[in-house]
């Protein structure tokens, strides 16, 4: 009946929001707010939740708006209704899905805000209270996290750190924090008639300051239906008492169920509760090690549906940080956070965790599986529960062949796969070969920078889409490069080749002829540069022109064919490159990749008759500044009757080729 009862309010009906698409001018309550670098992210509730970003235009206004802002306030806002993507890179962060499940189905781009006198309800003034209590400890990341559970002031790349070692639950408010919490509150009210009143009335309170996360949602209502066990002598067990919290949380809210953290503190407690006679061994280590594994098991079906790869020293990292953060870092962080003098002190240990932090990604073990489904996630269940459960060793053997059969799924596919991903206003071209054993790419796209920016307009969290290009790989099962090809040295076309390359090992890279720009450089001293390659499994043409003196004419062009389907890949070569070529024989092909991003200076119709594709592939960004494609190439393109796919519009493009050059084209937006 639950199962129904998600599935009706979560699928079947559907939300809009109220708000007209038209409006240009809100008024609202903030509820949440952070400040990085120039962005100003807003959470607001008017006649529903919504969110809007505004972009700091002064070192002036920022300071401005540190001082006034406060939550509870109003604002008036004045923009136009932002378009909210789903994803355009297949296997990665759904920001618009994510938005819906959080009941946000208005998004705001802001050019003008305005404070309002308002007053400020008594709940909003003990969250400023608490903001304001962090500043005076310069807004610590750690106490911040650990206190409130935001990580806004954590520095993106320590966070990827936490993260890749598997440990990042240790910053989400959780049973551990709770536990000491709840022993605080227990000795405070100790001498009180009505004590476990009292401690759940500051729980819930502390619950609705912290931002009501569903991993202390689910720590709070669990412990409380324990108690209610417990007083009302119903003799459930403590699984069914946790099943009964799912069941309450998912009736409050649907939507949880698509919440990663739902999954994850559900599951884990699930665990350690249904492998108590495993974890129940004498010796405070051997039951540290139990904890970890097991936990590291039952979350590892749920890891490798979400990041695709798991870190096996994790349960080191665990073993390590778990009892140091829950005896020493926590306790202290709630210290620090009452009396700042001791932020010298916590410091000390902070460092601690970041030093391990560090050794842990040092020592990383990472094992890319690829993405798997959710009936697989269910069959590595199915073998858990039965080992731990029956103590059936033999399941953990067939658990470990079936993990085996996952990561090796690329034995089973037979087709090539050529990939035009969507990188914005770039370049980037995926090849894979079947069974993948051979991957090559051609450029990574990468953002290109408008002016030097201002110390005010640096971000601690600027978001880089080589993250999203490197979890695609990783779900596709890419765990090596055997090329990177970078066509020229413009930044939308090799930007993203130094992050790449830190997360998926790169065999050979290859450059185009002409001066090298200081990218180039530096990519030649991370990679083995190559003057040619040799594919083993593609018909590959490298069209080496002359030397010109622009960087765009420079472009390597080159010919990709399986059988008879071909793809010409043109980088930002311009009709001047395009008459050089048309001396050779071989430029027939199905599939153009269309120069410099659709520019009217490429494509000209003299090329085309010569190349006569099907189909035309146009990569540029959403409302670019340059246009592209232009009317000029579209034109051209139409008049010989060519099909456009153009990642504006249909996202990444997917061309998959079965072995006789028979193919499909798909994409992520169509």
């Amino acid at each position: 009946m639950l199962s129904c009862y998600v599935f009706f309010f979560t699928t079947i009906v559907r939300y809009d929001t109220k708000i007209d698409a038209t409006t240009k001018c809100l008024e609202a309550k903030l509820v949440s707010f952070s400040i990085d670098g120039d962005k100003l992210l807003m959470e607001l509730v008017d006649k529903e939740k919504l969110l809007a970003t505004y972009y700091i235009k002064t070192k002036e206004e920022k300071e401005y708006l540190e001082e006034h802002l406060k939550i509870g306030l109003h604002v008036r806002l004045k923009g136009e209704k932002k378009e909210v993507l789903p994803a355009t890179i297949p296997n990665t962060f759904d920001y618009k899905s994510y938005l819906y499940h959080n009941r946000i189905y208005f998004s705001f781009s802001v050019t003008q805000i305005e404070i309002l006198d308002t007053p400020i309800d008594f709940f909003s003034f003990i969250k400023n209270q608490f903001v304001m209590r962090l500043k005076k400890v310069g807004n610590h990341p750690y106490v911040a996290a650990f206190v409130l559970g935001d990580k806004t002031f954590m520095d993106a790349e320590v966070y990827q750190t936490i993260v890749s070692n598997g440990v990042s639950h240790l910053f989400a408010l959780s049973g551990m924090h709770l536990s000491l919490i709840y022993l605080v509150l227990s000795k405070l009210f100790s001498k009180c008639k009505k004590k476990k009143v009292w401690i759940y009335l500051c729980l819930v309170f502390y619950l609705f300051l912290t931002g009501c996360s569903i991993s202390f949602v689910r720590a709070i209502l669990f412990l409380f239906l324990m108690d209610c066990n417990k007083k009302w002598k119903l003799s459930l067990s403590s699984i069914k008492v946790l099943f009964f919290t799912a069941f309450l949380l998912l009736l409050w809210e649907p939507f949880s169920i698509y919440n990663v953290g739902f999954w994850y503190t559900f599951v884990v407690t699930f665990s350690l509760l249904y492998c108590h006679d495993f974890l129940n061994k004498e010796g405070k280590i051997k039951k540290i090690v139990s904890v970890s594994l097991v936990t590291f098991f039952f979350g590892l079906p749920i890891t490798l549906f979400i990041n695709y790869e798991v870190n096996l020293f994790s349960v080191i990292n665990n073993i390590l940080l778990v009892p140091f953060i829950s005896v020493f870092v926590f306790p202290l962080s709630l210290l620090t956070f009452l009396f700042p003098f001791l932020l010298p002190i916590f410091q000390f240990f902070v460092w601690i965790v970041e030093a391990i932090n560090r050794i842990g990604f040092l020592f990383s073990i990472p094992f890319v599986f690829g993405k798997i489904n959710l009936l697989e996630v269910g069959l590595c269940y199915f073998f858990l529960l039965v080992g731990f459960g029956c103590k059936q060793k033999k399941c953990f053997f067939f658990l470990f062949l079936f993990l085996f059969f996952c990561y090796h799924k690329n034995f089973f596919d037979s087709y090539y796969h050529v990939y035009f991903l969507d990188v914005g206003q770039g370049d980037a071209t995926l090849l894979v070969a079947p069974r993948g054993k051979e991957a090559i790419l051609i450029d990574t796209g990468g953002a290109v920078s408008y002016g030097k920016k201002e110390e005010f307009q640096l971000r601690k969290k600027e978001f880089s889409l080589a993250q999203n290009i490197v979890l695609f790989l990783k779900s596709i099962r890419v765990r090596k490069l055997s090329l990177l090809l970078i066509t020229h040295g413009d930044l939308d076309h090799l930007g993203y080749a130094e992050e790449i390359g830190e997360n998926i090992p790169v065999q050979r890279l290859m450059l185009n002829l002409g001066e090298e720009n200081d990218y180039e450089k530096r990519l030649k001293q991370l990679y083995p540069i190559v003057k040619n390659y040799s594919s083993a499994f593609f018909s590959t043409t490298f069209y080496f022109t002359k030397i010109y003196s622009n960087e765009n004419d420079n472009s390597l062009v080159s010919r990709w064919c399986v059988s008879r389907t071909c793809f010409l890949m043109m980088g930002d070569a311009s009709i001047k490159v395009e008459k050089e070529l048309l001396s050779v024989s071989s430029l027939s092909s199905t599939f153009l990749k269309v120069g410099h991003h659709g520019s009217k200076s490429s494509t000209s119709l003299g090329f085309l008759e010569a190349v006569k594709p099907n189909y035309a592939i146009v990569s540029a960004g959403r409302k670019n500044l340059y246009g592209h494609p232009a009317k000029e190439t579209i034109h051209h393109l139409e008049s010989f009757y060519v099909k456009i796919w153009n990642t504006q519009v249909e996202g990444t493009i997917e061309v998959r080729i079965n072995k006789e050059g028979e193919y499909h084209i798909f994409s992520t937006l169509s």
